[in-house]
């Protein structure tokens, strides 16, 4: 016996049901299947998955909760914009975290082992650079690999949504995009500064890496 009601079987189907439809949809905004500014229809939605309106609609409200629709007039779910305040935010979060990880695990003694790491993603990236949607994907799974190394739940909890963010900006961005040597590079210095243990070169790289992608993005100024 499990102890379950019907009506408790019931209420567990339909909360799995809406976490289905949530991550089938947030993974739409992401990918771009759903554009900033797209209408999110109740009905449409629950037709395309077989549901009923209500796991759909419990899906949109834990979206909005989380910033990826905004509630307009006459509770109509729009994909929420990226705006230029947003791309700020993430990387000045990012400025935040990924510096006091490499500064950590090069106390640890560890940046060798991340640079070892490193590498594979990086040839991966190198391998993927005439696909600029797998590249950029190569690109967030690079940083990633920084984050995941310190092994800390909650840091990883808190990365997962700047990484989901930063994936939908690279895939929504209109701004010129930086020749996929430069960017090698610049992961490349990283790499070699973290296998020699140096802090400061390996700092200024991940600095001068950020610095460049939000100067680009404050000159252009656009709604993504």
């Amino acid at each position: 016996m499990t102890g379950l009601t019907p009506n408790d079987n019931g209420h567990k189907r339909e909360q799995n049901l809406s976490s289905s439809v949530y991550e089938a949809i947030k993974n739409k905004i992401i990918n771009g299947d759903f554009m900033p500014g797209s209408i999110l229809m109740e009905r449409s939605i629950a037709d395309e998955f077989g549901v009923s309106r209500t796991p759909v609609r419990e899906a949109l409200k834990r979206l909005s909760q989380e910033g990826w629709v905004d509630w307009e007039e006459r509770r109509r779910a729009v994909v929420s914009e990226i705006t230029i305040a947003k791309i700020l935010e993430l990387f000045t979060l990012r400025e935040m975290i990924e510096p006091f990880a490499i500064r950590k695990i090069i106390e640890e003694g560890k940046p060798q082992v991340l640079a070892g790491q490193l590498a594979v993603v990086y040839n991966e990236m190198e391998a993927a650079k005439d696909s600029p949607i797998d590249f950029m994907k190569y690109d967030m799974e690079f940083h990633t690999t920084i984050i995941q190394f310190m092994n800390l739940s909650t840091l990883n909890l808190m990365w997962q949504k700047i990484r989901e963010d930063m994936t939908r900006l690279v895939m929504h961005s209109i701004y010129p995009r930086r020749e996929p040597d430069i960017i090698l590079g610049e992961h490349k210095e990283l790499i070699d500064a973290l296998w020699n243990s140096d802090a400061k070169k390996a700092l200024g790289c991940i600095g001068g890496h950020f610095s460049v992608i939000v100067d680009l993005f404050k000159q252009n100024g656009e709604r993504l």
